[in-house]
């Protein structure tokens, strides 16, 4: 409720319209604004503004995300856990203070630590509530020195007990989880060495840069990351997915014992020896539903239209499945075979599409052999066979092209000839049996055919994360300016770390009424800063200070006013 005071000071009375809220059961003032002296007021009544106060200067500073992510890892003791894992500090910053500030930078706008004190911490309000906090300790070497603290089993500890605390008190249930792997690039010199970053194929297609792969295991209520560990990025998925199901299936015990837990993963993880680790009763036996690739199944894409149904559900649409039972993998498991339009409508353009791009480029291609052929091009290197035949299968790598188009390449009086053309038969092959089709196998037979496909749709919520954490603005991995595996480990940690905050504030907005893109809410939040007034008295020494803060650029301020309100997080602000 809103009020106005008087204040004395050098025996003239001021005016302040101020806020009043507990905290900690205590009324407590948590917002005041300065209004000036009773003329100026009545000046300002009367339009008269020759006798209206300005201040002098203001200072403003990141307000509304960077307190609620604090406040929310707080009331999770993600500080205390961290340093209570790694054990006493003797001096300097705690541990659990530099990964905590880390993870909300990464959230809010990621800085380099050379920059991370002047160019974001100082002007935020979280000086306030990190008394310890210096230049110096949040420097690159104050960070090396914290990061060389903790490794990946104390990193695992840490993840665990934050996971099982918020799983319990979000009521979050993890008997389906979704499992998927991806990799960022780094800058690592190539001589540097490195068990982590590696060259090879990244999902940015830079080939030129060393990459590091992360795993993750979400939740499908919110995305919420329950494990994550890094790996070597030139690791296939299937090899991975064999070298961390232990790790997922301790994880999921961790949280809750005795739950029936079924793990969602796609086609690029199955192999006979993951499925068969997944389904062993060390520690715990974890059901599956995954993907299967068009060609292990192609006799069920030509099944009858006849003989699919109608999935029930708004969120299906139109879509349709198959269902039957296959050995796959050396086990008989359940095989739902869907026809989505909506699905065949985009393939069939991108396809469409694809098939005009490639038809340029060989075209041009063949241009060139025509016109080396007629003297026209007579500089550079001589095409051979084998090269011109490499060149295609590079025109033709994007997916479905080197069965639609047939090409000839022949060499007629010292010269290279190409002719090509689309093959009618494969490609209504493609549009009639392949295109909107999708192959999910589980070992669920007691699941409807609408669980297994929502089960198996709901992949897309840790595909969401990934690209979340490839988001230049909010909650980006990248850049990562460390060098060694393990300041890698600690930055995918606390990386992690930050979705995981930022996923939890989503929930917790999304709960009251406020559903927004975690970017959006982000941006919302962001736009909520402290304004400090300065207004000189009497000398250039002595000033008044009031403070306000910007109102959120959203129509649903007054939700974020009351998340403010309910979690008192303008007891974050200064005073």
């Amino acid at each position: 409720m809103t009020s106005i005071i008087s204040k004395i000071k050098k025996g003239n009375k001021y005016y302040y319209a101020v806020d009043s809220a507990r905290v900690d059961g205590k009324p407590r003032i948590v917002k005041q604004v300065y209004l000036g002296t009773i003329e100026s007021i009545m000046a300002a009544k009367q339009n008269t503004t020759s006798s209206v106060i300005s201040p002098d200067y203001a200072e403003i500073f990141d307000f509304g995300a960077v307190a609620a992510l604090f406040e929310l890892s707080e009331r999770l003791e993600i500080r205390n856990i961290i340093n209570a894992e790694v054990g006493k500090k003797l001096q300097g910053l705690p541990v659990g203070d530099s990964i905590v500030l880390a993870a909300i930078n990464r959230a809010v706008g990621p800085v380099s630590k050379n920059l991370f004190y002047k160019d974001w911490f100082s002007k935020t309000v979280l000086p306030n509530s990190f008394p310890q906090a210096t230049t110096k300790s949040l420097s690159s070497q104050g960070y090396w020195n914290n990061m060389s603290l903790l490794d990946s089993d104390i990193i695992r500890s840490i993840e665990d007990k934050i996971t099982t605390k918020i799983t319990k008190l979000y009521n979050i249930s993890p008997s389906t989880v979704l499992f998927d792997n991806t990799n960022f690039i780094t800058y690592i010199d190539t001589d540097t060495p490195s068990r982590l970053a590696k060259g090879s194929k990244s999902k940015e297609h830079r080939s030129d840069l060393r990459i590091v792969g992360l795993s993750l295991m979400v939740s499908p209520d919110n995305n919420i990351p329950l494990f994550h560990e890094p790996y070597p990025g030139n690791t296939n998925d299937a090899k991975r997915f064999s070298k961390i199901i232990e790790n997922l299936k301790y994880r999921c015990q961790s949280i809750q014992d005795n739950l029936d837990i079924t793990l969602v993963f796609d086609r690029g993880n199955n192999s006979s020896s993951n499925i068969e680790k997944l389904v062993q009763s060390d520690p715990l036996s974890v059901h599956f539903v995954g993907g299967l690739k068009h060609n292990q199944c192609p006799e069920l894409l030509k099944t009858p239209k006849n003989k699919y149904k109608p999935l029930v559900g708004k969120s299906f649409g139109e879509t349709k499945a198959f269902r039957t039972t296959k050995v796959e993998f050396g086990r008989k498991v359940t095989v739902v075979v869907t026809d989505n339009p909506e699905l065949y409508k985009l393939q069939i353009r991108e396809v469409t599409n694809n098939i005009e791009k490639c038809s340029q480029e060989l075209v041009e291609l063949s241009n060139k052999l025509k016109e080396r052929e007629d003297g026209k091009i007579f500089r550079g290197r001589r095409y051979t066979e084998d090269s011109v035949i490499s060149k295609i299968k590079s025109i033709l790598t994007p997916e479905y092209m080197k069965n639609i188009f047939d090409y000839k390449v022949e060499k007629i009086g010292g010269n290279i000839t190409l002719s090509f053309n689309i093959n009618g038969g494969e490609f209504n092959y493609l549009k009639i049996n392949i295109l909107g089709k999708s192959i999910i196998f589980t070992d669920r037979d007691d699941w409807s055919n609408e669980k297994i496909v929502s089960a198996y749709r709901s992949q897309y919520h840790v595909e969401e994360c990934f690209k979340q954490m490839k988001d230049t603005e909010n909650l980006s991995f990248v850049p990562m300016r460390h060098f060694t595996d393990k300041h890698i480990t600690v930055h995918a940690f606390y990386s992690v770390l930050a979705l995981t905050l930022a996923s939890v504030l989503n929930l917790e907005f999304k709960r009251m009424g406020h559903e927004v893109s975690i970017h959006q809410m982000l941006k919302e939040l962001s736009s909520v800063q402290q304004v400090i007034n300065y207004y000189n008295i009497d000398d250039k020494t002595k000033f008044i200070k009031t403070t306000t803060f910007t109102k959120s650029d959203n129509i649903f301020d007054n939700v974020i006013e009351k998340y403010f309100q309910k979690y008192n997080l303008y007891k974050y602000a200064y005073k």
